[in-house]
Order: C-alpha cells, then sequence, then structure tokens
C-alpha cells in the first residue's frame, strides 16, 4: 500500500478535533469541499445534487456550537455525502433514474434525520446505479461514476458516488446502501471503508427499496473509527421499520484494538474465480493481520457456495414487485440492464421464493457454527480490481465471468446470511485499490471495528487519492 505520494485529506475524527482546537471551523471546510466538488466532479461525476446552500447554512450552525463549546455529536460539523436513494425532505431523490426524475423527497428518512440531529452537514446526494440494481454504477441516465484512481475504471456499485466521493475528498463520510455488496464493493474499488451492518440494525423507511429482504444501510468512510461514529449515530430502532432490533446500540469502536483476534479464512473462497493478483494481495492482508498479532487459521464455511441459490429468487422478486407498475406502464424508461434483470423476477416461482425465505434462519445458524472458536472471518471483497467503464466481462485463470457477477460474488452471501461485514482497503492492484471483508457474528459490529483499528493502528489509513482534475 505505498501511498506516499498520495495527498492525505482528513478523516472525520481528525475535523473534529481541528474544530474543537479552533484551528478550522466547520464553514471553511465545507466552503473547501464544495470547491473541490465544482472542480472534480465534472471528471468523477460522483454527485446528483449538491446542496452548497443548505450545507453553508448549516456549517454556520455548526460554527456556533463549536464557538460555545457545545458541538451537538462526534459527527457535528462533518461533511456527508447521501446515495440517492435515500429521502431529505425537500431534495430530489431520483434512485438515479428516469422514472424518479422528478421525485422529491416529502420527509427525512430516520437515518437522516439522526444525521441532522447530529450536526453532520450534507453537502449533496450522490450517483449510483439505476434503482441500486447493479454493482458498476455506469449509469445510462446520469453517467457513470469514475474510479478516482483511474477514471478509465468503474468504481464499483451500486453505491459508487459515495464511495468516490469519500475517496477523493468531497466528503469526509457517506451513506450507501447494500443488498449484495453495494457497499462493499465500491468501498473496496476506491480504497475506503465500507460497512455492512447487521440486517435489521439500521432502520431502512425513506429508502427507495431494491429487496427489501436484503436491503441494508451501510456507511462509507476513511477510517473505520469514523464508520463506526457514523454508524453508531444512525443506528437504533424505528417503530416505522418492523424489521430493525429493539436492542440498544453499542458505543462502536471504543474498546482496546483488538490486536490478538482469533481470524479464520474462510476456505472454500472459489479461488479458481479469484484474480491470481487479487489472490496475493488477500495473502499479504492475511499475513499483516498475523503481525499484528491475530491467530488466524482456515475455516471450512460449507453454507457459503449454497447461499446464491437462495438470495436470487429473493431479490429478483422483490424488485420486481416493487417495480411491477413501471415495468409495465414505462419500460422504455429502464436502462437496458436493469430493465432485463428486473423482467426476471416475473419468473420466480412462489414456492422458490417461500423455500429461499424459510431456509434463512437454518442457513443463519449453519453459518453461526461454522464462526465457532472465531472472532471473525475473512476474505477477498472482490474477486477482480476495478473493471474499464466499457467492460462487459473479465478473464479470470482463462475463463470469463461477467462483471456483475465478478464484482458481487464474493459479498452477497452475507446480505442473505444477515451478518456485519466491514471491507478494508487491503492493497493495489494493476493501479486500482482491492479490498478485504472482515465478517462478523450478528449484531457483533464492535468486534469487527476493534480488529480493523488494531490494523490501521499498524499500518495506517489507506491514503487518499491524488486529484482526478
Amino acid at each position: 500500500m505505498d501511498g506516499a505520494a498520495a495527498v492525505q485529506y482528513p478523516t472525520a475524527g481528525a475535523l473534529v478535533r481541528a474544530y474543537s482546537k479552533g484551528t478550522a471551523t466547520p464553514s471553511e471546510v465545507v466552503r473547501e469541499r464544495l470547491r473541490r466538488i465544482d472542480a472534480l466532479n465534472p471528471g468523477l461525476n460522483a454527485f446528483i445534487t449538491v446542496l452548497s446552500e443548505s450545507a453553508l447554512a448549516a456549517a454556520a450552525k455548526a460554527d456556533r456550537r463549536y464557538r460555545e463549546g457545545a458541538p451537538a455529536s462526534p459527527l457535528d460539523g462533518v461533511p456527508v455525502a447521501v446515495k440517492d436513494i435515500i429521502y431529505i425532505q425537500g431534495v430530489k431523490c431520483t434512485a438515479g433514474s428516469r422514472i424518479l426524475a422528478d421525485n422529491v423527497a416529502p420527509y427525512d428518512a430516520p437515518v437522516i434525520a439522526k444525521l441532522k440531529a447530529a450536526g453532520a452537514i450534507l453537502v449533496g446526494t450522490t450517483n449510483l446505479h439505476e434503482f441500486a440494481a447493479g454493482t458498476t454504477s455506469v449509469n445510462p441516465h446520469y453517467g457513470a461514476v469514475r474510479n478516482p484512481w483511474d477514471p478509465g475504471r468503474m468504481a464499483g456499485g451500486s453505491s459508487g458516488g459515495s464511495a468516490a466521493a469519500v475517496a477523493s475528498g468531497l466528503a469526509s463520510l457517506a451513506l450507501g446502501t447494500d443488498t449484495a455488496g453495494s457497499v462493499r464493493i465500491p468501498a473496496a474499488l476506491c480504497g475506503v471503508v465500507g460497512v455492512k451492518p447487521t440486517y435489521g440494525r439500521v432502520s431502512r423507511l425513506g429508502v427507495i427499496p431494491l429487496s427489501t429482504s436484503l436491503d441494508t444501510v451501510g456507511v462509507l468512510a476513511r477510517s473505520s473509527h469514523d464508520a463506526a461514529a457514523i454508524l453508531k449515530v444512525i443506528s437504533g430502532h424505528d417503530a416505522g421499520d418492523l424489521t430493525t432490533t429493539d436492542a440498544g446500540v453499542p458505543d462502536f469502536g471504543s474498546g482496546a484494538p483488538m490486536a490478538s483476534a482469533r481470524v479464520g479464512v474462510v476456505k472454500n473462497r472459489l479461488q479458481d474465480s479469484v484474480d491470481p493478483s487479487v489472490e496475493e494481495d488477500f495473502q499479504g492482508f492475511v499475513g499483516r493481520l498475523r503481525t499484528i498479532g491475530c491467530s488466524v487459521e482456515e475455516v471450512e464455511v460449507d453454507v457459503l457456495p449454497e447461499t446464491y441459490e437462495r438470495w436470487l429468487p429473493i431479490r429478483r422478486a422483490e424488485a420486481t414487485a416493487f417495480h411491477l407498475r413501471w415495468l409495465q406502464s414505462s419500460p422504455e424508461l429502464y436502462g437496458e440492464d436493469v430493465r432485463k434483470l428486473l423482467e426476471l423476477g416475473k419468473d420466480v416461482l412462489a414456492v422458490d421464493y417461500v423455500n429461499a425465505v424459510n431456509s434463512r434462519p437454518s442457513f443463519m445458524e449453519r453459518f453461526s457454527a461454522s464462526m465457532k472458536g472465531v472472532d471473525a472471518l475473512v476474505m477477498p471483497c472482490t474477486a477482480v480490481p476495478a473493471p474499464g467503464l466499457e467492460q462487459a466481462e473479465v478473464n479470470i485463470r482463462g475463463v470469463g465471468y461477467p462483471v456483475y457477477s465478478a464484482l458481487n460474488r464474493l459479498t452477497l452471501p452475507f446480505n442473505y446470511l444477515g451478518c456485519p461485514v466491514i471491507s478494508l482497503p487491503s492493497g493495489m492492484v494493476r493501479g486500482t485499490p482491492v479490498g478485504v471483508q472482515l465478517i462478523g457474528k450478528l449484531f457483533d459490529e464492535d468486534t469487527l471495528f476493534r480488529i480493523a483499528a488494531a490494523y490501521e493502528a499498524k499500518y495506517g489509513v489507506f491514503p487518499a487519492p491524488p486529484p482526478t482534475a
């Protein structure tokens, strides 16, 4: 991870410390971020809507709170980007589509209301794969999100704009959504931290759904400390979302870094479908885990290869059910790739959907049993580094794979299983970042943050890329 030549942008934690010391103000930082967005977004295409006026007004209020010595939270004054599929009252929420091009959010999603109450400053809504229904963020309506490390390559998806914004210093933190890896994939390809929390940890109310049984709201950040801070703010039971847990919200990452964790390397990682360079990078990361004091052993997780066949009918049927009225009335308004995927949901048999839903608890039990004796599992995040923007297929060990499956085949099992996952940058492959996944037990995000903190204490936060415009 040689980032000596890269420009370093402050983490959210560093910004808050500077605000508290009086060496920077939220208004100064927000104006600088807005200038960066103005300069870099034409090349990156990370944002759909920039909220300059409201961001500056919110920053002025944050300035006053710091002057009075009463910041609202550890996120007060921190610039945050929001995937354009989450409602911000009075702001267009397009879901990256033509169908909702003029849709204005009538209320704040609970995650947004919590961020506002915490003093976070919303700087804009980010570009994405149309309706969050893909892994590339190559959007036919709003243009492709470009990878900050190489604008000729994909940022990953579906939360590509959020990852690109954080990686490029356009925002310090971002919200995304994850149904098959849509936070973790772009986090890996853009070189930032991405967290998919346990299903039920965060409210999905006010989030345009893809697959309600699989969708999670996740976060993207420069460091695990920052990711823990924003996840704490947005987590918690919501009476409007019956899938949320009524368990309390831990103080994520507040414990000592977990340098002596027991980490299981997933044996059945389908090595034949992982690019050799990605595998080499992964083995380097595992070696670094050992150097910080982790005990590492191979673990058989036999449930993983079976999850795809259960995940698929749920994802297809639920997405098509939500979109059916538009598929029938205005199919021409969809991008071709998304329309074709949504049409497939019409062919899902009710018995296959019900069986997939009903088998979920037993799969979760089998997965939990495989984690006995370890604190977390580790495996690569994507099978390949960032593909080219026009690339439809990748070649891995002489076999061709669609880009869609090459990017999500290692991430989607954990949406079906519901467990928390953190994606950490692990290195560079052919000029762009790749990442690894640390997978935890249900509602045990804290252990993942503590392991990540121990790793970052030794090896640092992955460098932000140089300016791309």
